[in-house]
């Protein structure tokens, strides 16, 4: 087995679950590259809501994805359900890590499909330019990641 570039902090605060849709689905009848970076922005779109926020209002400001890594390890297809766990990485002044695990049942088993690791920066959408994040969302999310909490 090669070696895994993402190590992913623990603990998860946030899972999920996805159906693999048709349009994910590319020219070797399984699912494109391309998708797993949506099938994170989904989970982070999720997560966020719980803490009342989205990517385009994070407190005053909003997010901006900076670098994305994926690592894949197994085939999806269409219909199937994939469970995806969140966690928060490193904080910044500015910017936070998020990291996903997308596993999915087969047979009683479960399979790790694939590891992502983005980068989230806050950032003024009228000034177009970084901000620090706001106290009380740093407060959440540093919270995050040191305790778990399921949505």
């Amino acid at each position: 087995m090669r070696n895994r570039k993402i190590t992913i902090p623990s603990p998860f605060c946030f899972e999920t679950a996805l159906t693999v849709q048709v349009s994910d689905i590319n020219y070797g009848g399984h699912v494109g590259n391309e998708r797993y970076l949506l099938f994170a922005q989904e989970t982070r779109m999720r997560f966020l809501s719980t803490i009342g926020c989205s990517e385009v209002h994070f407190g005053p400001f909003g997010l901006v994805l900076t670098e994305a890594h994926v690592e894949y390890f197994h085939e999806l297809f269409h219909g199937n359900i994939i469970h995806i766990s969140l966690a928060i990485g490193t904080l910044s002044r500015a910017s936070f890590d998020c990291f996903y695990l997308i596993k999915l049942k087969k047979n009683e088993e479960e399979i790790e499909v694939a590891t992502i690791k983005t980068s989230m920066v806050c950032f003024d959408y009228k000034e177009r330019k970084v901000k620090s994040i706001p106290d009380e969302l740093k407060k959440i999310l540093e919270q995050c990641a040191q305790q778990k909490n399921e949505g």
